[in-house]
């Protein structure tokens, strides 16, 4: 336990910093600024350098990609229905629970701690898992919503009795929303997303002959060490309108208790438990980063997505704050109880 206070202690530090220069009305209005850079620059570079310097481990097991693939949506299902028990504002804050109980931040966390806690061993195995999390979550959860929105916006129709509007939106089918809504998503979440590319070009040069010429490596290398400062005092300035939404009232306490709880033991023991009969086929590298990542808090993007499709993201705000500052303990205790 001691261990992993010492990996982690120093991050939260840097998040600390980064939450009292949000204080300072300068770096709050840099804070896209600094994402930018984040997102574009450092971040993919990181991610491409920590995968192709991994030290060889013990192959691909394709049983870590069904086990992501397979528990993070069942405890994201979960979630929304466990949800929707608590009344009206259980049906309202349903998606918002569900999306911040299970997304973790596995790329500006997740990954510098796999790496710190297991060696340089996990930069493979992490950047592989962090590819599957956002695959699940920067392309499902916008696809998912969107269509909803879509059937509800048509059933409206109908009930308003505006039938040649609803008769004209159907006719569009699916045809018109792949055209104008998730077309768009698809486009933005793989083709123009560089971490996404950094990803895929870094498992081209993994798995076969291809190699970048040395001084472009290096220079990722470059770019991409001050991803992890950078990435942590990011987390911290993003406490801050977390904070604000918290402060507005409004936001159930149950739901903020269920969605800490799936997203910092739920899924973690969720995850581990699917680990344990394969452990000898993962090994320990691909087992411990899989626990290690599931139980990261809540990813910043959150708080963007319930903003953007649900129209308010003080809920999923609340359970970023809540599960950042409770993986301070449990981070430690999943580390000695599991790995």
């Amino acid at each position: 336990m001691l261990d992993m206070l010492a990996v982690i202690g120093p991050m939260f530090l840097v998040i600390g910093v980064g939450f009292a220069a949000g204080f300072i009305p300068r770096f709050r209005s840099g804070q896209d600024h600094l994402n930018g850079f984040l997102f574009y620059f450092a971040l993919p570079t990181f991610i491409y350098t920590a995968m192709i310097t991994a030290p060889p481990t013990a192959g691909f097991p394709l049983l870590a990609v069904v086990i992501v693939a397979v528990v993070t949506p069942l405890v994201s299902i979960a979630l929304y229905y466990g949800s929707r028990l608590f009344g009206v504002r259980g049906h309202e804050g349903a998606a918002a629970t569900s999306l911040a109980g299970s997304f973790g931040n596995v790329g500006y966390f997740g990954i510098p701690v796999s790496i710190s806690v297991l060696g340089p061993e996990a930069g493979l195995a992490a950047g592989i898992v962090h590819m599957m999390h956002n695959l699940i979550y920067l392309n499902g959860y916008p696809l998912v919503r969107t269509v909803v929105a879509s059937r509800a916006a048509q059933t409206g129709d109908a009930q308003t009795g505006d039938a040649q509007a609803g008769h004209a939106e159907r006719a569009g089918g699916i045809g018109h929303l792949l055209r104008t809504q998730i077309g768009p998503i698809l486009k933005r979440a793989l083709l123009l997303n560089p971490v996404f590319i950094a990803m895929a070009l870094a498992l081209l040069v993994v798995f076969s002959p291809l190699s970048l010429p040395a001084p472009i490596n290096e220079s990722a290398s470059l770019l991409g060490q001050t991803a992890v400062p950078l990435a942590l005092f990011c987390v911290g300035l993003a406490l801050h309108p977390a904070i604000e939404g918290i402060r507005s009232g409004g936001v159930p306490k149950r739901l903020i208790g269920l969605g800490t709880v799936g997203k910092i033991l739920v899924l973690p023991v969720l995850t581990w438990l699917a680990v344990l009969p394969f452990y000898d086929q993962l090994g320990p590298i691909w087992a411990g980063t899989l626990i290690i990542i599931a139980a990261m808090p809540s990813s910043t993007t959150v708080y963007v997505f319930a903003q953007q499709y649900e129209g308010d993201g003080r809920l999923a705000a609340s359970i970023l704050v809540t599960s950042t500052l409770a993986c301070l303990i449990t981070l430690p205790l999943l580390a000695e109880l599991l790995l």
